[in-house]
């Protein structure tokens, strides 16, 4: 006996797959700019150096389409200012974001999700922050523990194959000293993710066997 597979099956079967694309999202992480600028085409967004004033600001506040929220308040940084001087383990040389306590800091972001996200990151001499990213039905679809060392400026880089709905920082013991984010650079990977290639030449197969088979019966 033939097994018989109709065509607009295999088809449906593809649109039902292209439609649920956070299952199978592809999450990458950088840990140097030029890294990320080798495989994403980004703007930066945010960088707080509008904020003249050291202390709490607005929560959320909004900067370049970016919204920043955090549970307890948002707090600006600036180089030499009482938390530069009192707070952080790394060397704040300008405005950065920052929490009174612990970081708990989400950034969103405005207009058609983006697939690239980056951002300068301030580590603390305890254990690294962490990253987590959701897609645009708040779905899970990475997690980093930052690789930088403790006590220092690094970068984040995040690019991904679905869009990004949120990207939230989490610190450890934020509240004894502070880590903070600072240049948020938004935009889209290069080039698309490979497993997105091999996704359409494999759904282009089946569809050339199918037609095959067809073609023989």
């Amino acid at each position: 006996m033939t097994l018989r597979i109709p065509l607009l099956g295999i088809v449906a079967a593809c649109a039902t797959f292209a439609a649920t694309p956070s299952a199978f999202a592809q999450v990458s992480f950088q840990n140097s700019f030029a890294a990320f600028q080798g495989v994403s085409t980004t703007t930066l967004k945010a960088d707080f150096e509008g904020l003249h004033t050291e202390g709490g600001i607005s929560d959320p506040y909004t900067e370049g389409g970016v919204t920043f929220t955090d549970p307890k308040n948002l707090y600006v940084a600036l180089p030499g200012g009482a938390a530069a001087v009192n707070d952080f383990d790394a060397p704040v040389t300008s405005n950065v974001l920052t929490v009174s306590g612990n970081e708990d800091i989400t950034m969103t972001f405005a207009g058609p999700a983006p697939t690239a996200i980056g951002f300068t990151s301030l580590t603390n001499r305890f254990n690294a922050p962490v990253v987590t990213v959701f897609d645009t039905s708040n779905t899970l679809i990475g997690t980093y523990v930052l690789a930088q060392g403790p006590s220092s400026v690094g970068f984040v880089g995040i690019t991904s194959s679905v869009g990004i709905g949120s990207v939230h920082w989490l610190a450890d013991r934020g509240g004894i000293k502070d880590t903070a984010i600072d240049n948020i650079y938004v935009g889209v990977t290069a080039v698309p993710e490979p497993h997105t290639y091999a996704l359409m030449l494999a759904g282009l197969g089946v569809m050339g066997a199918l037609a095959r088979r067809r073609r023989r019966v």
